[in-house]
């Protein structure tokens, strides 16, 4: 004669009698315990996201902007090597007075920081007067790659839903 799993079952908890019923009611609300508490646990992160994204989409702006100057299409012919200074700076007090607590860690260390080395780099030999090519295209993809994570942290560039 086979016996079934369900029937397996039955027969344990027959022979364990109400100690079993106890022990499948207190394991059924412990379950039911950590179900909510994990539930309410992924609710408050789920809120913590999405202030941090409008945070970020609040201050991220101001830094889109300061990339401007470096832009691929057209190519800006009169950026100088004093304008690129006064960026680093304008990049220094935009991190530390706005908004550099909300990059992510990928922006900060794939690219807020990549673009600062770069333009400290480019302005380690002193040059004054325009840009040289050069020196222009590496702090312009420098720029870019932040603009690209600066989009990817807010997910602005995801394909939509619909």
């Amino acid at each position: 004669m086979e016996t079934t799993v369900f029937e397996l079952a039955i027969a344990i908890l027959a022979a364990v009698g109400g100690g079993g019923a106890v022990v499948i009611a207190l394991a059924a609300w412990l379950g039911k315990l950590w179900s909510d508490r994990i539930s309410l646990s992924q609710k408050y992160a789920g809120e913590i996201d999405l202030d941090l994204r409008k945070r970020r989409v609040e201050v991220y702006g101001e830094l889109w902007k300061y990339t401007a100057m470096l832009p691929k299409w057209p190519r800006a012919e009169d950026v100088t090597y004093e304008q690129l200074r006064a960026l680093s700076q304008d990049l220094r007090k935009w991190y530390y007075e706005v908004g550099g607590m909300y990059l992510s860690r990928t922006a900060h260390d794939e690219a807020y920081g990549p673009l600062q080395g770069a333009i400290t780099k480019v302005l380690t030999g002193g040059a004054s007067g325009p840009l040289s090519a050069a020196d222009y295209e590496t702090v312009r993809q420098k720029c870019s790659a932040l603009r690209s994570q600066l989009a990817a942290d807010i997910e602005s560039r995801r394909n939509s839903p619909l």
